[in-house]
Formats: structure tokens, C-alpha cells, sequence
């Protein structure tokens, strides 16, 4: 008798090591599907937009009334609204549980204009992403912004990343760098256009009045440091060429225009 009551004992407790992890599925079961139930999108509240409507962003946001909070594909959410609303360009989404989800949008803004299929194309100052095809616009807008002459997008689609032809003087990343360059330094409301028509040395025709020769492997940031010093020696009726393509890294020359 001893032995078979050790033996039924045996059995229970094997049995009850089964049972524990199929109870703590059980649970985890329960609790998903308390948070799915539960847990619906009654409102949306987008910040950050300015260009957009907030009607205009939910919409495209393809975020219905109804749509459960924790399983919305806010990646994808993301890359419908930067491909629906070229102006957007980073998007955090994020639920306000119990019912409410938080869209918080970072919109570019044009800088400058570059040619391509025809027409003009605003574009943002690169960075992160990357530079972004904003709008294909007329001759007489693109002019409101730094032009870029002697090259042309390549294949180019609104909301798209720039692309540039396999013979273009400067690589994307370059031109990325210049633009994010002048965009710290503020320099876009004095530019005036870009000419890439010589391939050793590119020309940043600037403030009405001068003509700022760079290397295209330039550290552009460093070399704006140093058209500002340049500027602040120079009197304010001074026109002419600042060459910072010498040999030697260091030296900068003016001259004068007519010279």
C-alpha cells in the first residue's frame, strides 16, 4: 500500500509541472486579448504640422476610429505620411493609452531648387533623411531659392529622394553636406545660386556680390566659418571673387571685381 500511495504522488506532481506553463499561456492570452479589446483609437492628436492640416495628416495617416492602439504598424504609418505629404519628414507615433494616439510630425522646408524632367523642383537641405524632392514648380518660384545650375536630378518623383545622373560633378553626399552646411550657418536668404559648370571648383554666387570658390571635397562647414571672417574685413560696397580653392588649405585671396 506505501507503495502505491508514492506512486500516485508521483503522478500529481508531474502533472502539475504541465499544468503551470500552460496556465501562464493561458494568462498571457487572457492578457492580450483584455489590451486588444480593450484598448481602441478614439481620437488622434497630431503636433508639430504647419504646412498640413491636422485633418490632413490623419487622413493620410490611414489611422481609422476603432483601430486598436497597440497593434497599429506605426512604421508603416510613418512611411505613408512621408510618402502622402512630401513636406513631412520624420514622424514619432506613440499611444496615450486608454484611447488616444499621438502623432508628432517634423515638416521640411525648401531651401533650394535644382532642374529636372523639364521643370523645377524645390528640394530641403538634406541631413537626415536625406535631400527630398518637395514639389515640381515654375521657373519664377524656383528663383525665390538658392538655385542649383549645371546639374539636373535624375529621374526625379515628388517625395522621393534627390537622385543625380552618373556624369554629375558633385556625388549626393557632397551636395548633402553643402546644403546642411549653409543651412547651419544660415545662409540660404543671402545665396543667391550654385553653379556647378566647372568640375574642379564649384561657385556659390552669395549675397549679390561675391563669388565663393570651393573644392567639391571641401569641409564645408570649416570653409564658412572662414567666409564670415573674410566678410568681416571687407567693406560693405566690396565686390569680387573669394577663392578658397588654393593649394595651400590655409590661404584665401579677394579680388576685386574688374580685376
Amino acid at each position: 500500500m506505501p507503495q502505491k500511495r508514492k506512486k500516485r504522488r508521483r503522478r500529481r506532481g508531474g502533472l502539475g509541472r504541465l499544468l503551470r506553463p500552460l496556465s501562464v499561456v493561458l494568462a498571457a492570452v487572457a492578457v492580450v486579448a483584455a489590451l486588444t479589446m480593450f484598448f481602441k483609437v478614439d481620437q488622434v492628436e497630431v503636433t508639430g504640422n504647419g504646412r498640413y492640416r491636422a485633418e490632413e495628416v490623419i487622413a493620410a495617416s490611414g489611422v481609422e476610429q476603432g483601430d486598436n492602439l497597440i497593434l497599429l504598424d506605426r512604421y508603416g504609418i510613418s512611411q505613408r505620411l512621408c510618402r502622402e505629404l512630401p513636406y513631412i519628414n520624420d514622424v514619432r507615433i506613440n499611444p496615450k493609452f486608454p484611447d488616444t494616439l499621438l502623432v508628432e510630425v517634423t515638416e521640411a522646408h525648401a531651401s533650394a531648387s535644382i532642374q529636372g524632367a523639364g521643370g523645377w523642383w524645390l528640394i530641403d537641405a538634406g541631413g537626415e533623411p536625406g535631400i527630398k524632392l518637395l514639389e515640381l514648380v515654375e521657373e519664377s518660384a524656383a528663383q525665390d531659392y538658392l538655385q542649383i545650375l549645371s546639374l539636373e536630378a535624375a529621374n526625379p518623383v515628388v517625395g522621393r529622394t534627390l537622385e543625380l545622373p552618373e556624369e554629375s560633378p558633385i556625388t549626393w553626399e557632397r551636395l548633402s553636406a553643402l546644403l546642411t552646411a549653409m543651412e547651419e550657418h544660415g545662409m540660404f536668404a543671402r545665396a543667391d545660386n550654385l553653379d556647378l559648370s566647372d568640375p574642379d571648383t564649384l561657385v556659390l554666387n552669395y549675397d549679390g556680390r561675391f563669388r565663393v570658390q570651393l573644392f567639391y571635397n571641401a569641409d564645408f562647414d570649416y570653409e564658412f566659418q572662414r567666409l564670415k571672417k573674410v566678410e568681416e574685413v571687407l567693406e560693405p560696397n566690396e565686390r569680387g571673387t573669394i577663392r578658397m580653392d588654393m593649394k595651400d588649405d590655409a590661404d584665401v585671396h579677394f579680388i576685386p571685381e574688374g580685376q
